[in-house]
């Protein structure tokens, strides 16, 4: 678990100096869904493409009933831009789409909490409004694995709550700095 700690905090630290010739824009923000609030940071590194990291709890089962403790995740997606329009309002709207990874701690389905870990996909669209504002709506499922052990067994099984996440739109608001 240590070493997914080290991956994290890496990841965070070359997205947040990283240094280039383009707009240097930033947002934080949360998230909401059914499978958890979160805290996301954006770093836009071209106008065609941005970096998200997010840690996020893991409510889905708990919003249920079934369980009495959320989860926790992070996750990191690189999200490329390929439809930007301008609303009547003049409002621009993006519309992006990109693969990352995604890692946590939380239950899935009536078993024990356990580690799951995946590839996360994201698609969505984001209203970038002047007053430092952006809104933004996306489906991010995980595909990926969940270990947990019962009674003395070890179980390796799909981790399905991370399939569900596919019909619990996220939505998110964040400020740009």
């Amino acid at each position: 678990m240590r070493s997914w700690k080290s991956v994290i905090v890496m990841l965070f630290m070359v997205i947040a100096f990283q240094t280039t010739t383009y707009a240097q824009k930033n947002t934080l923000g949360t998230s909401w869904s059914f499978s958890g609030i979160g805290l996301t940071y954006e770093r836009n590194v071209s106008e065609d493409a941005f970096a998200q990291i997010s840690v996020q709890t893991e409510m889905a089962e708990t919003f249920l009933g079934k369980v009495l403790h959320p989860g926790i995740s992070a996750a990191f997606t690189w999200n490329l831009v390929f439809a930007q329009i301008e609303s009547r309002n003049g409002i621009p709207l993006r519309f992006y789409a990109g693969p990352g990874i995604a890692a946590g701690i939380n239950h899935d389905m009536k078993t024990s909490p356990g580690l799951f870990f995946g590839l996360k996909g994201r698609v969505g669209m984001q209203c970038i409004y002047d007053r430092k504002i952006n809104i933004s709506v996306s489906l991010a499922p995980v595909l990926g694995l969940h270990v947990s052990e019962d009674e003395e067994n070890v179980t390796t099984r799909a981790y399905r709550n991370g399939l569900m996440q596919i019909l619990m739109p996220e939505f998110g608001i964040s400020y740009r700095f």
